[in-house]
C-alpha cells in the first residue's frame, strides 16, 4: 500500500512538471503576442528561451526538452494568431541555430538543477545524520564530548550537561568551566593524547554538588576530511567502583592484620605445645628411669632376698614335708623367672648400658633381646665413631628403633628386619626396613594428618625437639623408615645438602 502510494506521488508530480512546462510555453507565446506591437509585426522569441530555461532550471531534463519541441513549433511555422518569428528569416539556419541555443540553455539548466538537488540532498544527509548522531550520544550512559585541538569544546552531550549540571559549553574549554586544577589535569591528558596519537585512558575527579566523583575517561583522536584534529572522549562514573574497590581493599588489609595477631597467638601457642611436649619426654623419660630404677635396686632386692630365704628354708629337703620341698623348689624357680623379667622390663624402661657404655652395645644388646623374644631376625649395622654422642642424641636413636621394632613386631608379620645407622659429617642417618605386608593406604592417609599413632608421633616430636626429621614409606612390600637428626649443636646449624629428609628448622 505504501509503496503503491509512492508511485502515485511520483507519477503525480511527473505529470505536473509536464503541465509547468506546458504553460511556461504558453505564457512565452502570450508575451510574443502582446509584445507584437513593438517589434511591428517581426517578434523575436527571446521570450521562448525564457521559457526554456524556467522548465530546464526547475522542471527537469524531459519537461525542458517538451517545452524545446513545442517552442520550436510555434516560432518556425506560422499560425494565424501568432506574429511571425525572425526565425521565419533565417529559415533552417534560423532554427538550428534556435535548436543549439535551446539544448546550452537545458544542459546548463539541468546541471544547476542537479547541483542544487545535490546540496539539497548532502544538506538533508548532514542534518539527518547530525540527528542521529546527537541522538544515539545523548542516549548514551556515558559522558562524551569532542574538543578542537585548542582545548575549545565543540560538542558535548546530554549525559554530560546533566550528570554534570554543565552549562553552554561549545565554544569554551576546561578553564572557562572547571576549577583551574581540575582544568589543568584535563588539558594535559587531552596533550597527552595529541602527542602520542593513541587512545588513552585516565582516571579523573569532578568536583560536584554530592562530593568528588571519579570518572573513567577514554581519549581518542578524529580527524575530519579537511585534516582538522579533534580529541574525543566517553567517561564513566566509576566513583562507586572505586569506593567498593577501596572498602575491599581497607578489608583486605584488616584481614592481613587480624591474620598476622592470629598466626602470632598461634605461633605462641605452637611454641608453648612444643615446649609442653618436650618438656612431657623429659619427664616422660626421667619416670622411666626412676622406674627401671626402683625396679632394679628396690624391688630386684627384695626378690632376691626372698630367694634367699625360700633357698634356706629349703637347704635340706629331706627334713621338709614332699609338698613343701615342692612348692620351695618351684617358688625359688617363679622367683628367678620374675626376677628376670623384672630385669628386662627395667632395661627396657631405661637401659643402665646407655648410660655406662654407649649407643652401640646398647642397641645390639637390645636387638638381641627382641630377636630371642620375637622370633624376628633383625640385621644391625651401626657405625656413629669412637666419641659418645649427646645423652639426648643417644637416647633419641634407642627410642626410635624401640618403636620401630615395636611397631614390627605387632603389625607388619615380617619375618625379618634390618637396621643401618651412619655417621656422616656430623648427622646420623637412620634407615629401619621391614619385609612385611605395610601400612594400608588409609592409614597412611591418615599418617599425613598425624593421626598414624602416638609411637610415631612421639617419634618425629623427640626428633623435631633435636633439629631432625622422619620420612616413612611403605607399600606391599614392606615399610622403610628414614630418620636423620645431628650429632652436635654444630651439625644442626649446618644441615646437609643433597636428598634425603631435610632437618626442621
Amino acid at each position: 500500500m505504501a509503496a503503491g502510494s509512492t508511485s502515485i506521488f511520483r507519477s503525480s508530480g511527473t505529470f505536473a512538471r509536464y503541465v509547468i512546462a506546458i504553460l511556461a510555453v504558453i505564457v512565452a507565446i502570450y508575451l510574443r503576442v502582446l509584445m507584437a506591437p513593438l517589434f511591428h509585426g517581426n517578434v523575436p522569441y527571446h521570450m521562448i528561451w525564457a521559457a526554456i530555461a524556467f522548465t530546464a532550471w526547475r522542471c527537469g531534463l524531459g519537461p525542458s526538452i517538451l517545452a524545446t519541441f513545442l517552442s520550436l513549433i510555434a516560432v518556425s511555422f506560422h499560425m494565424p494568431f501568432l506574429p511571425n518569428s525572425n526565425v521565419a528569416q533565417t529559415g533552417a539556419i534560423g532554427m538550428a541555430s534556435f535548436v543549439i541555443f535551446s539544448g546550452i540553455i537545458v544542459a546548463v539548466g539541468e546541471n544547476s538543477r542537479r547541483v542544487i538537488d545535490r546540496g539539497k540532498n548532502a544538506e538533508r544527509e548532514a542534518r539527518r545524520s547530525r540527528i542521529l548522531f546527537e541522538t544515539f550520544m545523548d542516549n548514551s550512559p556515558g559522558a562524551a564530548f569532542m574538543k578542537d585541538r585548542d582545548g575549545k569544546y565543540v560538542y558535548i552531550n546530554r549525559t554530560a550537561r546533566e550528570r554534570l549540571k554543565l552549562p553552554l559549553v561549545v565554544g569554551k574549554t576546561d578553564f572557562d568551566v572547571f576549577p583551574a586544577e581540575a582544568a589543568s589535569a584535563y588539558r594535559a591528558n587531552d596533550l597527552e593524547v595529541l602527542r602520542d596519537g593513541k587512545p588513552r585512558e585516565f582516571l579523573e575527579y569532578v568536583d560536584q554538588p554530592d562530593g568528588k566523583r571519579a570518572w573513567l575517561s577514554i581519549r581518542f583522536l578524529v580527524t575530519d576530511p579537511d585534516g582538522k584534529v579533534f580529541v574525543c572522549g566517553k567517561s564513566f562514573d566509576v566513583t562507586d567502583r572505586i569506593n567498593a574497590q577501596e572498602a575491599l581493599l581497607e578489608a583486605h588489609h584488616e584481614l592481613e592484620e587480624r591474620v598476622k595477631k592470629r598466626t602470632v597467638e598461634l605461633t605462641v601457642a605452637r611454641d608453648s605445645l612444643r615446649d609442653l611436649s618436650a618438656r612431657l619426654l623429659q619427664v616422660r623419660d626421667e619416670e622411666r628411669r626412676r622406674i627401671a630404677r626402683e625396679l632394679h635396686d628396690s624391688v630386684g632386692q627384695l626378690l632376691a632376698a626372698l630367694a634367699m630365704n625360700i633357698a634356706a628354708l629349703n637347704r635340706d629337703p629331706q627334713r621338709l614335708p614332699p609338698d613343701v620341698a615342692r612348692m620351695a623348689a618351684e617358688s625359688i624357680s617363679l622367683l628367678d623367672q620374675a626376677n628376670r623379667e623384672i630385669r628386662t622390663m627395667s632395661h627396657l624402661l631405661h637401659p643402665p648400658l646407655l648410660d655406662e657404655v654407649g649407643l652401640e652395645s646398647t642397641l645390639r644388646w637390645y636387638v638381641d633381646g627382641f630377636t630371642e623374644r620375637s622370633g624376628i631376625q633383625v640385621g644391625l649395622q651401626i657405625s656413629v665413631g669412637a666419641e659418645r654422642l649427646p645423652q639426648e642424641t643417644e637416647l633419641t636413636v634407642f627410642r626410635v628403633v624401640q618403636e620401630c621394632l615395636a611397631n614390627i613386631h605387632r603389625h607388619s608379620s615380617s619375618k625379618t628386619a634390618s637396621i643401618r645407622i651412619e655417621f656422616q659429617d656430623g648427622w646420623l642417618n637412620m634407615q629401619i626396613k621391614d619385609a612385611g605386608k605395610g601400612i594400608p593406604a588409609e592409614k597412611q592417609i591418615e599418617g599425613l594428618d598425624g593421626q598414624l599413632g602416638v609411637g610415631i608421633r612421639g617419634m618425629r616430636e623427640r626428633l623435631r625437639l633435636l633439629g631432625g626429621t622422619l620420612e616413612i614409606e611403605s607399600n606391599s612390600a614392606g615399610t622403610t623408615v628414614r630418620a636423620m637428626l645431628p650429632a652436635s649443636r654444630e651439625a644442626r646449624l649446618n644441615p646437609p645438602r643433597g636428598d634425603g629428609p631435610r632437618p626442621v628448622a
